[in-house]
């Protein structure tokens, strides 16, 4: 307790910059620091992107193309910079944020998230650094001397506010480096393998128009294909993370590998891509990951030949402070729950491949060839579906628009989430996604009657109601045999009917649980409804099918259908 003889007096907590600067550095390599550069530049790029975009639709996804957006970067004996057009630092981002130790990035999809990246690389690269920045309507520059920063007692920097050129972009020119840094940048080998570098980790944005250059040399993507024509198809999928995060996850055969039953196997080609096998990880498109084999990707045995030929991506979109990655964007983060939910799928179809690379080497030893998937007719220019007027969205593609149903040529539109989709099921779903229904009436209408009888199958089982469901249908199974004297309709190992699985939910529609059962119940009336039609779809020979039955019904039955793939 307080007294009259005590004196209240305040305790200095602010903190020493030397230490500050020290810590930024110390455990920081030079080309991370270059990487953060980098990772800023492209931030802007991305930021231009977004506010030309007058929709405000734009900042949903990332950007498809980088088109005209450049940076260029110089590594010599006495300095460093980097140089861009991607759009400038505004005087007010540069006044309040920019440079502040810790402020973290508020840019949409952004990769530059930690705040500290800017700060580390202008005092580890070297003592001196310029900065000259311009959005085409304010241009700024600012020098920051690190020895008398340091001295200074203050914690501002002077800048000076200037007439802008027009033209958009940054240049940031760093001096005085540090013996060990400028004995490294003279030295043409490992320019050569820093330039290998950010082909790796910046694959995905070269791929998407980005141009990087090192020391005038354009740097070349280093991103694996995935082989599409294979004997074995490529897995995929696509679903949201409880924290709103979008994971896209794809594997399969490396677009150079053969295997030893296939008539172009080559040894010697296949023993050239051992290096490239493995899982690449990347956050909002940047690679954090890459080829790994280890335990971090669920490789939790020896990564053996049984896995030689696999490759695979998983790409983590979404607010960068939910992205499973270090600070320094070179590991993942194994704690992150996008990415420990990934982490199961990847076991999965790796697992896949290890039975498909079995197949394929019984074949081998039985002499029988292993052909590759036919190739598609050659491309044409794409076309509006003349029942939608959209245009097919094809889901390898990492764009993924929420579509009007009733604008929707395929069967299932392609932001539905396939979280709790796995083997056949997820099958089924990807050929829903892909499949134009007015193209191929009785083939899709099929689809969607062995979809949703799949569907209804797996989300009973995910929600502990699949032993209800087939007491059900033993007991309706068992009246049907009393009164028409079918023992095919009591035969325990048929699978449910379509009619079966809609009569349960009709009967059960408390498993939606409360606030959609309404719209729900709606939506599986018109799939009652519509079940005749389906039917014959499948065995009526002669009932024809009109384009506008068709849509009308995968219109009216989506909402349950997209209910049970997707709760």
């Amino acid at each position: 307790m307080a007294t009259k003889a005590d004196t209240p007096f305040q305790i200095d907590t602010t903190p020493s910059k030397r230490v500050i600067v020290e810590s930024l550095t110390r455990d920081i390599s030079v080309d991370a620091c270059i990487f953060d550069l980098i990772d800023n530049a492209i931030d802007a790029a991305r930021n231009t992107i977004f506010a030309a975009d007058d929709t405000g639709s734009a900042a949903q996804q990332l950007p498809d193309s980088y088109k005209g957006f450049e940076i260029k970067l110089f590594l010599e004996t006495d300095s460093f910079s980097i140089q861009d057009n991607c759009g400038g630092i505004s005087l007010e981002a540069l006044r309040k944020s920019v440079l502040r130790f810790g402020e973290r990035s508020s840019h949409p999809l952004g990769i530059g998230v930690f705040g500290i990246g800017l700060n580390r690389a202008l005092f580890k690269i070297g003592r001196v650094a310029q900065i000259f920045t311009d959005t085409g309507n304010n241009r700024a520059e600012l020098t920051l001397d690190t020895a008398k920063y340091l001295k200074s007692k203050g914690w501002n920097l002077p800048a000076v506010a200037t007439t802008s050129t027009g033209k958009a972009g940054t240049v940031i020119k760093i001096t005085s480096l540090p013996t060990d840094i400028a004995r490294r940048f003279a030295d043409k080998g490992e320019i050569d393998e820093l330039r290998e570098e950010i082909g790796r980790i910046y694959s995905r944005f070269i791929g998407k128009k980005l141009k990087i250059f090192v020391n005038k040399v354009a740097v070349k993507g280093q991103e694996v294909e995935i082989r599409e024509d294979g004997p074995y198809a490529p897995d995929r999928k696509f679903y949201k993370a409880e924290d709103g995060v979008s994971i896209y996850i794809n594997s399969g055969q490396h677009i150079k590998h053969r295997f030893g039953a296939e008539t172009d196997y080559d040894k010697d080609v296949n023993s050239e891509l051992t290096n490239e096998f493995g899982w690449t990880i990347l956050c909002n498109d940047r690679v954090v990951l890459s080829e790994d084999r280890t335990s971090k990707t669920g490789w939790y045995g020896k990564f053996h030949t049984e896995f030689y030929g696999f490759v695979g991506t998983v790409s983590f979109v979404g607010d960068p402070s939910l992205l499973p990655w270090t600070t320094t964007k070179a590991d993942v983060d194994l704690n992150n729950a996008a990415y420990q939910s990934a982490l199961q799928d990847m076991q999965r179809f790796a697992q896949k491949w290890r039975s498909n690379a079995n197949d394929a080497k019984k074949k081998k030893r039985r002499n029988e060839t292993l052909n590759p998937a036919p190739k598609p007719p050659a491309a044409k220019p794409a076309r509006k579906d003349a029942a939608s007027g959209q245009t097919a969205i094809i889901i390898k593609k990492k764009t993924i628009k929420k579509v009007d149903h009733h604008e929707l040529a395929t069967i299932l539109p392609a932001d539905v989430d396939e979280r709790y989709c796995n083997d056949k099921h997820l099958a089924l779903v990807h050929e829903a996604k892909e499949l134009i229904l007015g193209n191929f009436i009785y083939a899709g209408l099929v689809l969607v009657r062995v979809l949703f009888e799949t569907t209804v199958v797996t989300y009973l089982v995910r929600h502990n109601a699949f032993d209800e469901f087939n007491e059900y249908v033993k007991t309706e199974r068992a009246k049907a045999n009393k009164s028409n004297d079918s023992p095919e309709k009591d035969n325990p190992s048929m699978l449910p009917s379509l009619d079966e699985a809609i009569a349960y939910l009709v009967n059960n529609v408390g498993i939606f649980g409360g606030g959609k059962k309404q719209y729900l119940k709606h939506s599986l009336s018109r799939m009652q409804h519509h079940k005749k039609l389906l039917n014959s779809a499948a065995h009526n020979a002669y009932q024809p099918i009109n384009r506008s039955e068709a849509l009308q019904i995968r219109d009216e039955v989506l909402p349950i259908l997209r209910h049970l793939i997707e709760s």
